[in-house]
C-alpha cells in the first residue's frame, strides 16, 4: 500500500518520494517524466513571481539546467506532514553545487563552480506536484559570478519574467508548537518589537542569511531584519505556513514561509524609495536550544525584488 492515498505504491514513504522529485526535477535526471510528476494545474512560485502549466515550468527547468550544469542538491533539512488524506506538504533546505557552463540566465558562461543555498516548500496531491515555492540564494550566485543584484535582475528581465499568481493552498501548517513559536517570533520582530531578539535568541546564535552572509547573535539578526523592514516600512508581513518538529537526538526545529507585501517606500537595502509595488517571498528555518533560537537560516530573492522594482519604474 502507498504511504498516502493516490501515491504510486513504489514510494514507500515521503522521504523516498521527495528525494525522487529532487533527483529527477531539480537535478534534471528525468525531465521526460514531467507529465508524471506535475499536476496539469501546477503553480511554481519564486522570488519575482510564479510560473504555471507543466510545459512552462519544464522550459524554465531546462533553461536553468542549461545555464548551471550538473547541479547536486545535498539535503540539509526536511520537515513534512500529511496535509490531507491524499496530500503531503514538505519544507526542505539544500546546499547546492553546480557549474556555470551555459549562457542565458546569468549571462555568458564563466565556467565557475558555484555553491549556494536553496529552500523549497512543496504541496503534492495524489502523487503529483500541485504547488511549490522555491528560493535560491540568487544574490550569492551573482556574487560568485562578479555581478551585482541589479545586473542579475536585468538579465532576468531580458529572459522573461514570472507573473504574480495567488496561491491555491489554504493550509497554515501542522500546528506544531515550534512552528507556531517561530512564526510568532519573526512576526513580532517585523512588527517592530526588536527587543524580542535579545530575549529569544541564543547570545551565540548562528545566522545564515541571503548573499551567503553569516552572522552571530541577536545584534546581527537585528541588523538583518531591521534592514529589510526599513526598505518596506509600510508593507504587510504575513506568515503563510509553519511546520515544526521535536524528535529524539535532534534539536527542536521549525520552518516558516512568509511574504512581505507592499511598496518600496523606505531607504534601505534597495536604494532610495521608488514606491514600486513588491511581494517578497521568504522562508526561515530555525533550530532551538536551551538558551533560545540557536541557528537561523533565512532566504529571500534580492535580485527578484530588484526585478519588481525595475519593472515598475522602467529602470531597465
Amino acid at each position: 500500500m502507498p504511504f498516502l492515498a493516490g501515491f504510486d505504491p513504489r514510494w514507500q514513504d515521503a522521504d523516498q518520494y521527495l528525494s525522487a522529485l529532487t533527483r529527477d526535477l531539480d537535478e534534471g535526471r528525468r525531465l521526460d517524466l514531467l507529465d508524471e510528476y506535475l499536476s496539469p494545474e501546477v503553480i511554481s512560485h519564486g522570488g519575482s513571481g510564479a510560473l504555471t502549466e507543466p510545459e512552462v515550468l519544464g522550459a524554465a527547468l531546462a533553461s536553468r539546467l542549461a545555464a548551471l550544469t550538473g547541479p547536486h542538491l545535498l539535503l540539509e533539512e526536511r520537515l513534512w506532514h500529511a496535509a490531507e488524506a491524499n496530500a503531503l506538504y514538505a519544507a526542505e533546505r539544500f546546499h547546492v553545487t553546480a557549474r556555470h557552463d551555459g549562457a542565458g540566465l546569468y549571462g555568458p558562461p564563466s565556467r565557475r563552480r558555484l555553491c549556494f543555498a536553496q529552500m523549497s516548500e512543496r504541496l503534492c496531491r495524489s502523487g503529483r506536484l500541485d504547488e511549490q515555492w522555491v528560493l535560491r540564494d540568487e544574490a550569492a550566485i551573482l556574487a560568485q559570478l562578479g555581478l551585482q543584484p541589479e545586473e542579475g535582475a536585468r538579465l532576468r528581465l531580458a529572459s522573461g519574467v514570472e507573473e504574480q499568481v495567488p496561491s491555491r493552498d489554504a493550509g497554515t501548517g501542522d500546528g506544531d508548537p515550534w512552528g507556531e513559536a517561530l512564526a510568532e517570533l519573526i512576526g513580532r520582530v517585523m512588527s517592530g518589537e526588536i527587543a524580542v531578539l535579545a530575549e529569544q535568541y541564543d547570545p551565540a546564535a548562528e545566522l545564515f542569511l541571503p548573499g551567503a552572509e553569516i552572522g552571530c547573535g541577536p545584534r546581527e539578526a537585528e541588523t538583518f531584519w531591521v534592514g529589510l523592514r526599513a526598505a518596506f516600512p509600510s508593507a504587510r508581513f504575513e506568515v503563510h505556513h509553519a511546520l515544526g518538529s521535536e524528535r529524539p537526538l535532534a534539536p527542536p526545529r521549525a520552518c516558516i514561509r512568509w511574504r512581505l507585501v507592499g511598496r518600496h517606500d523606505g531607504q534601505g537595502a534597495f536604494g532610495a524609495p521608488t514606491g514600486a509595488p513588491v511581494e517578497i517571498l521568504g522562508m526561515t528555518h530555525a533550530e532551538f536550544g536551551p538558551d533560545g533560537l540557536r541557528r537561523e537560516w533565512t532566504l529571500y530573492d534580492a535580485p527578484g525584488v530588484w526585478v519588481q522594482i525595475l519593472r515598475a519604474t522602467g529602470g531597465y
